[in-house]
């Protein structure tokens, strides 16, 4: 199994990695969003991204 590929970062923080996992007899592409330690599989690159900045929003509330 491959390792995941790491394929945005934006400005402001956070990552964003390409992974395949395999599934039986089929291979699924899933994009991993991660911001402070908080990670989480989405199944496309936007979803990702909108993850990211919700985390991103929290933080700023919490620290408010």
């Amino acid at each position: 199994m491959a390792l995941p590929e790491f394929i945005y970062a934006p400005i402001d923080g956070g990552t964003i990695h390409r992974y395949e996992i395999s599934g039986g007899k089929r291979k699924f592409l899933r994009f991993i969003g991660c911001y402070l330690g908080q990670c989480n599989f989405h199944k496309n690159i936007d979803d990702a991204i909108d993850y990211i900045k919700n985390l991103k929003e929290l933080q700023k509330i919490q620290k408010t």
